[in-house]
This record gives C-alpha cells, structure tokens and sequence, in this order.
C-alpha cells in the first residue's frame, strides 16, 4: 500500500458512531416489538427512519389499508398460528410467489404488517427523545457524558451501552489513539444495514479526496446473511488505495 506523507495525513477527519446505542435507546423505548425492529433497520436510512417517525406519530384516524380487517384479525395472535394461517390462505388462493417472495415470506410480511398497524400513536415526548438522543455529538472523550444525562432525565437505561463505549474509548486511548479529534455522532451510521455496532470514517481533513479513505465498524450481523447459523462478531474496515495514492502524490 503506498505510504502518505504525514503533512498529507497530519490531521485526518476521523469520523464514529455506534449503531449499538440507537439499537439500545429503541429497546428501552415502549414501541411495539416490529416498530422497534423497523426503526433499527432505517438507522443507516435517514429519510426511512424520519418518514417512518412521521408515521407513528399521526392520529390513529388516518387512513388504513383496505387489507386492515385481515391485519387487525392477525394482531395480537399466536405467531406461529397466524403464518400458517396467512400461508394456508394464500395457498387456497393459488399464489405460490409474489415479487420474488416465497408464500412463507409473504406471510411474515402481513404479521409485520400487522404489529405496526397496532401500534397507537407515538407520545410526542417519546419522538423528542430519539431526535434529542440523534442530535447528540462531539469528540468522543465527550459524548458518553452526554448520553448519561439524556439517559438518566429521560429515565431510559443505556448503562451497558455507555460502559461499553467508554471502555472503548479508554482502549482506544491506552493503544495511543487521539480520541479528542474522534467526532463522534449518534447519528452517524455507514448506511449499510448490517453494521451493528461501531463505526468509522477517516476522511482527509484538508478534502483533498471526496469520500472516505478507510472506513468499517463492527457487523456481527453479516455473516449470518450469508448463511451462518448463529451470529458472529466480526469486525473489519475498508481502504481506498487510489485516494491515498492521490494524496501521496501531492493532487
């Protein structure tokens, strides 16, 4: 890999996030067990997480789909019962697959359906909250005292997650890493949704090169998608060579 001067890279923006402590605020939070799931997995999509607070948060009143009598007959069932009453009925239908979808997936898909249409009316104090808990930022010697005043006026209990983040960073620093020029943002995500955990971007600080020089983070999520049969912590990073290369050779 080819080396950067130290003027190039003297003073990288270095960029973080944990995806792990949106993931945590959500658990805590009074959602129904498939908003809660919906929210996590529009993290790394700012506009999907936005819309889908807008949507939680309008009256019961609006609007619902025509298939709300079958939704509304589904909630609160046996889950097991419900997918195989939901697949034997598509089955009797004739519909072996839609889009792409297996009958079993089409059937996951209206019991999620489902426990989102039961879901009442998010309380406005609750969408303050995950937007206070979002705007939260600074450089990471800073952040874990932040979120431990939020969480403790909020009486949320995030003190596993902040432990974890501030025996990160104590690491961090002890390996000699500069953590007061880490900006840390609970915001920040690398838009790819199988990242779990913390993340990172290291950009250059003179923006010199668009988009990132190495960036990664922790996805003990991505394995099991590609087939393992339980979840397995993972953690790696990626390296642009040729913006580095760019760098190196003074462009």
């Amino acid at each position: 890999m080819p080396r950067c001067s130290r003027s190039g890279l003297a003073a990288p923006d270095i960029r973080a996030g944990d995806i792990g402590l949106f993931s945590a605020l959500i658990a805590a939070l009074d959602l129904a067990p498939a908003w809660k799931r919906r929210l996590v997995k529009d993290f790394n999509r700012k506009s999907s997480l936005a819309q889908d607070l807008d949507r939680l948060a309008v009256s019961a009143t609006q609007a619902r789909p025509e298939y709300q009598g079958v939704l509304s007959a589904l909630a609160g069932s046996d889950p097991a019962a419900a997918r195989e009453l939901v697949t034997d009925l598509l089955s009797i239908a004739g519909i072996t697959a839609v889009g792409g979808r297996s009958v079993g997936e089409i059937a996951e898909r209206f019991l999620e359906q489902a426990a989102l249409a039961a879901q009442t009316s998010l309380p406005p104090e609750i969408r303050a909250l995950i937007e206070k808990f979002l705007a939260v930022s600074g450089d990471l010697e800073q952040v874990a005292s932040k979120l431990r005043a939020l969480a403790r006026d909020a009486k949320v209990k995030l003190d596993a997650s902040l432990d974890l983040l501030e025996a990160r960073t104590e690491r961090l620093a002890g390996c000699g890493v500069k953590v007061g020029r880490i900006r840390f943002s609970t915001a920040f995500g690398r838009g790819l949704d199988y990242y779990s955990g913390f993340v990172f971007e290291l950009h250059d600080g003179a923006s010199r090169q668009n988009g990132p020089l190495v960036a990664g983070g922790r996805y003990d999520g991505l394995l099991t998608r590609l087939g393992s049969a339980k979840p397995i912590p993972a953690v790696g990073f990626a390296v642009w060579i040729e913006r580095l290369a760019a760098l190196q050779d003074g462009s």
